[in-house]
């Protein structure tokens, strides 16, 4: 009777392992940081039917963070699968041995430095005592304010004392209120937030500099994501792509959903406005990479430049990027 129970007992648990391997789901962990540069991201992960064209039973889970560092040590501790950030971090990361790459481009767009102070009219009024807002140490902010201190002071890091990082949100709210800082580096939607208010104006910009060519946001994954789970890797680069597709092509609707979707207070017009102004695109393309990882280890930033194979993986080989 008892090795009757216990063959029994045996047999449900086995049938219970195996069961609950059967409806085992694949499972994407993206995360993206805030603004309209992730909204690919965001997108693919708040409407499934991207990836479920690819992959019908793969799960999504997906996380805001601040900062490409922040998103960056979430790829690398393999907290997420795949993220949005800048390409700087990924850079960084390659160059100190991490198998970290680009795995597809997301998007362009500007980035403005924006004070109400009247007397700032370029980052040579900035006095030591002022600070201002670069999202992350390693953000592309951070890389043009160096670009600014080697044309106005002669060295990249003699601005590096103005630097702190808060969340695009909370340095907005603090340059409305004029508290903390006295400048937010931001990029869309916060620009036009912040040029709605009239003494608000740009002291410097990514397009002041040729070096500054390069696309401001990517998607980076691990080795352990791109050669573990080939298959779902695929299927979430394709997702992706199809995402920004429908933005670039429907952009009203793409405008809709986000406006229903995105936290802030955002109306669709408001939306489209951000997804149509000059020097926004989506692409799948990374551009500027190779040159960027010069400039980086030109100035010390990293100990050494990477080309455009190396510092992605093989998807983006031949698909138009450098």
């Amino acid at each position: 009777m008892r090795k009757s129970t216990i063959t029994m007992l045996t047999t449900l648990l086995a049938a219970a392992v195996f069961s609950t391997a059967a409806v085992a789901k694949d499972e994407v962990r993206v995360a993206a940081q805030f603004g309209l540069g992730y909204a690919p991201l965001f997108a693919m992960a708040k409407k499934p039917e991207f990836l479920h064209k690819y992959a019908p039973d793969a799960e999504i889970k997906f996380v805001q963070l601040t900062g490409g560092a922040a998103v960056r040590e979430a790829l690398l501790s393999d907290s997420v699968d795949i993220g949005g950030l800048a390409m700087l971090p990924v850079i960084q990361a390659w160059a100190k041995g991490a198998d970290l790459k680009v795995a597809l481009g997301l998007s362009d767009m500007p980035i403005q430095l924006i004070t109400w102070r009247p007397d700032l009219k370029s980052v040579k009024d900035l006095t030591p005592d002022d600070k201002v807002n670069v999202i992350s140490i390693g953000s592309p902010q951070t890389l043009v304010m160096k670009m600014a201190a080697m044309k106005y002071f002669g060295s990249p890091t003699a601005l590096d004392n103005r630097f702190v990082t808060m969340a695009h949100p909370d340095a907005v709210a603090a340059v409305i209120s004029k508290r903390g800082i006295v400048a937010e580096f931001a990029t869309p939607p916060y620009i036009r937030m912040l040029l709605k208010h009239p003494e608000m104006h740009v002291i410097l910009s990514n397009k002041d500099f040729a070096e500054a060519d390069f696309m401001l946001i990517c998607a980076a994954a691990g080795k352990r994501f791109v050669e573990g789970k080939p298959k779902l890797y695929a299927a979430t680069i394709s997702a992706l792509k199809d995402v920004i597709e429908w933005m670039n092509t429907k952009p009203e609707e793409a405008a809709a959903f986000f406006a229903a979707n995105q936290p802030g207070h955002l109306s669709e017009a408001d939306w489209l406005a951000e997804m149509k102004q000059p020097g926004v695109h989506f692409s799948p393309a990374p551009r500027g990479l190779a040159n960027l990882s010069a400039f980086m280890a030109k100035i010390g930033v990293t100990k050494k430049a990477g080309t455009y194979e190396e510092l992605t993986w093989p998807n983006l080989h031949g698909a138009g990027g450098n």
